[in-house]
């Protein structure tokens, strides 16, 4: 309900929205006659929202205070994920798309495909990756979600090969010489 306080900021949501509690049916009938009737109206609003800017910035504050709390909770559950160094091989999950004019179902895919090399982190769980035959080339970054050990005594090679993704790169303009076109008189067809 709009009444009931939330445990993340410490307040209800009428509180957080309105400044004020909800008012009961008989609150209403007398509450504003009273407002409305007293003289100095303008010099009470003031200090009112001061008082609802501070309600609202310590709300804040123990939003955030709880939600760190429930963070620290969640995460002291987690398995850690596994850390990939350089030059580490790993299988890249693949998201195939069946194709039937190319006679491909994914369900007969490969789910994985690789091996293929840790290039370098790119964040605390983005690794980009590169194929064996061209380590320096690489072919995208991928999360640690995507990325499987793989083998060290695994030589093959992956059937569907990771190919680069995005728009090709412009490759800049080469220095080409003018033409200049040497136009031949024409003849005049009525000679004089």
């Amino acid at each position: 309900m709009n009444t009931a306080k939330c445990s993340s900021t410490g307040y209800s949501a009428a509180f957080l929205n309105f400044g004020r509690e909800l008012r009961t049916p008989a609150e209403v009938s007398h509450d504003l006659r009273s407002v409305i009737q007293n003289e100095n109206f303008i010099p009470e609003v003031t200090p009112r929202l001061l008082k609802l800017a501070d309600h609202l910035k310590e709300a804040q504050e123990v939003q955030e205070k709880e939600q760190d709390r429930k963070k620290t909770t969640a995460d002291s559950k987690r398995r850690p994920g596994p850390t990939y160094a350089p030059g580490d091989r790993v299988y890249v999950v693949t998201h195939l798309v069946s194709n039937a004019s190319k006679q491909r179902s994914s369900k007969f895919n490969p789910r994985r495909d690789g091996p293929y090399l840790i290039l370098s982190a790119k964040g605390p769980c983005s690794y980009e990756v590169a194929s064996l035959e061209a380590p320096n080339i690489p072919l995208g970054v991928y999360h640690t979600s995507a990325l499987t050990p793989a083998q060290e005594e695994d030589q093959s090679t992956p059937v569907i090969p990771i190919r680069r993704r995005g728009r090709p790169r412009k490759v800049p303009p080469t220095t080409t010489t003018l033409r200049t076109s040497v136009e031949t008189p024409k003849s005049s067809e009525g000679g004089d």
